[in-house]
C-alpha cells in the first residue's frame, strides 16, 4: 500500500484509541449525521485534520451480551442475507460487519488488496441512530420475510438498542458512478479490472459481500473502494450448518454480482439501452442475454465488447436472480452455474 495511506491510517487510529468513550461521543454529536440508511447512520469527522467516515451501526442488548459474536444469534432465515429484496432486511448482526471490516483492513495493511476502505478505529458507544425509512413498517418487512417470528424478533430488540457500534472508517468521497462517467468507453476495463481483483481477495479470504452494488463502491483517479460489509458472511464465521450450506452454494455470487453490475453499465451507458422510469429492465436484460449468447452487436466498441464477451453470461444468470427476488420470491436461491442451479 501506498506509505502515505497507512501513515494517515496509524496517525487517525492512534488519535482516535486515545480518546475515552465521552470524547469519541462528543466527537460524534457534533458531526451532524450525513445519511440514514437500513444499516446505521452516518457522518464524516475531522480527526487531526483528517477526514474520517463514521458509521453507527445499532447493537442489541442480545449482541452486547455475546461480544464478537458472528453466530445468526436471532436464528433469522437465509433469505435476509440477499438485499434485492423489495425491503431491507435487519440484518445479522454488528458483529459480523466488524469482523468482515477487520479482514479486509488486515488485507490491505498486508499489501494484499486495495480496494477497500482502511478501518481506523471501533468502538460501542451510548446512543443509536434514528430508525431507517425503510424500517419503520415492521409488519410490513416480516410479511416480505413470509411472517418469520425471528425477524420482528430482531427488529424488535433493534428498536430498543441503547447503544451503537462505531466503525471510524477511512473516508473516499467520490461515488463510482462519477468517476466511470467521466469515460465511459475508456473506464469499462478499469472498472473490470478492479472489481475482478475485488472478489478475488475477498474469495481468498472466504468473504462473501453479497451487496456489491455500485451505490457500496467509492473511487479516486486510480483504485475503487468497495464499503459496506452490513450483509456480509464468511465460513470462517460461527455458522449454523444451513449457514455453512449457504455459503458453499454461494460462493461464486459475488463474481458473478460484480460482472452483473460491470455488464449492465455499460449496456446502459455505452450501448444506449434505456432503463424505464417504471417497472422492471426487459430491454437491457434481454440485449444482455443476446450478448451472453453470443450476439453482441457489432457497433459495440472493441473493448466492451470483450468486456461483454467475458462477463455477459455471468450476468444475465444474476440478473435472472435478483429480478426474481425484486418481484417478491423470498426463496429464490443462487447456485451459480454450476449443477442444480435454480437461478435460470
Amino acid at each position: 500500500m501506498l506509505p502515505a495511506r497507512r501513515a494517515r491510517h496509524d496517525l487517525v487510529s492512534a488519535a482516535l484509541a486515545a480518546r475515552a468513550d465521552d470524547a469519541l461521543a462528543a466527537l460524534l454529536h457534533a458531526a451532524p449525521t450525513s445519511t440514514v440508511g437500513v444499516g446505521g447512520g452516518a457522518s464524516v469527522l475531522d480527526v487531526d485534520g483528517v477526514a474520517v467516515f463514521a458509521k453507527r451501526i445499532p447493537i442489541t442488548d442480545r449482541e452486547l451480551a455475546h461480544a464478537h459474536s458472528t453466530a445468526n444469534l436471532f436464528d433469522l432465515p437465509l433469505s435476509c442475507q440477499y438485499g434485492m429484496h423489495p425491503l431491507a432486511g435487519p440484518g445479522f448482526g454488528a458483529w459480523r460487519e466488524l469482523a468482515a471490516n477487520l479482514v479486509v483492513t488486515e488485507g490491505v495493511l498486508a499489501g494484499e488488496a486495495e480496494s477497500f476502505a482502511l478501518l481506523h478505529h471501533w468502538r460501542v458507544l451510548p446512543g443509536r441512530p434514528p430508525v431507517a425509512s425503510e424500517h419503520r413498517d415492521v409488519d410490513a418487512v416480516v410479511a416480505q420475510f413470509g411472517g418469520d417470528p425471528a425477524v420482528r424478533t430482531r427488529f424488535e430488540e433493534l428498536a430498543g438498542a441503547r447503544s451503537s457500534l462505531v466503525l471510524f472508517l477511512e473516508h473516499h468521497p467520490v461515488p463510482l458512478l462519477d468517476r466511470l462517467n467521466e469515460d465511459p468507453v475508456g473506464r469499462a476495463e478499469w472498472f473490470e479490472r478492479q472489481l475482478v481483483e475485488t472478489v478475488a481477495f475477498l474469495r481468498s479470504r472466504g468473504v462473501l459481500h453479497l451487496d456489491g452494488h455500485v451505490g457500496n463502491m467509492r473511487a479516486d483517479e486510480d483504485r475503487m473502494y468497495l464499503v459496506d460489509f452490513g450483509l456480509a458472511t464468511s465460513a470462517r464465521f460461527d455458522l449454523s450448518d444451513a449457514e455453512r450450506a449457504f455459503v458453499a452454494r454461494n460462493v461464486e455470487h459475488d463474481a458473478d454480482y460484480a460482472a452483473m453490475r460491470l455488464v449492465n453499465w455499460v449496456v446502459t451507458t455505452v450501448c444506449g439501452v434505456p432503463m424505464p422510469t417504471s417497472g422492471g429492465p426487459a430491454e437491457r436484460n434481454a440485449y444482455v442475454r443476446r450478448c451472453a449468447a453470443g450476439d453482441i452487436p457489432q457497433d459495440v466498441p472493441a473493448a466492451v465488447a470483450g468486456l461483454l464477451a467475458r462477463h455477459a453470461a455471468a450476468a444475465a444468470r444474476m440478473n435472472d436472480f435478483c429480478w426474481r427476488l425484486v418481484d417478491g420470491d423470498v426463496d429464490a436461491q443462487y447456485g451459480g452455474a454450476g449443477p442444480g442451479s435454480t437461478d435460470h
